[in-house]
């Protein structure tokens, strides 16, 4: 189970950041170009939170369940680059990422017309801009990730 959860976390990595870039290139584009905001523009960052949340949802259950690496204690985990990225740089930057998004999308929501562009642009861009550190690319020594799975 922990292997089917980790692929599927990995798949969904691209769809978080493939639509996070989306979401934020409407938005400046929005807010540059002094466009208007629709209501077809407002769908895409709420797709994006649901991806946001699956994905969290998806963290939460390998680091509390199924991660060999949460039942290995604090010593070792300290000690372990590796397992200290895992388990508190990638998950209180990504968990960081994710309450920007949603307290953006509040604000969002409750801006007039002419400030959501800009709104979004600035809390969606800030997100994606944390989840794109905290993810473990493949280039990182020790604990990055294949680019699939």
């Amino acid at each position: 189970m922990h292997n089917f959860i980790l692929v599927l976390h990995s798949i969904i990595r691209w769809l978080v950041v493939l639509l996070g870039i989306y979401v934020v290139f409407v938005a400046g584009r929005g807010w540059f170009g002094h466009r208007a905001w629709t209501e077809r523009t407002g769908k895409y960052p709420k797709y994006w939170l649901i991806l946001l949340d699956i994905q969290l949802l998806l963290g939460l259950l390998l680091y509390f369940v199924f991660s060999p690496i949460t039942t290995k204690g604090f010593d070792y985990v300290l000690g372990n680059p590796a397992s200290r990225f895992f388990l508190m740089e990638h998950s209180v930057m990504m968990l960081a990422a994710i309450v920007l998004a949603h307290i953006g999308a509040y604000l969002v929501k409750k801006a007039p017309p002419e400030g959501k562009f800009k709104r979004t642009f600035i809390f969606f861009g800030i997100a994606l801009l944390l989840i794109l550190v905290a993810i473990p690319w493949p280039f990182m020594p020790g604990y990055g990730r294949p680019l699939l799975f």
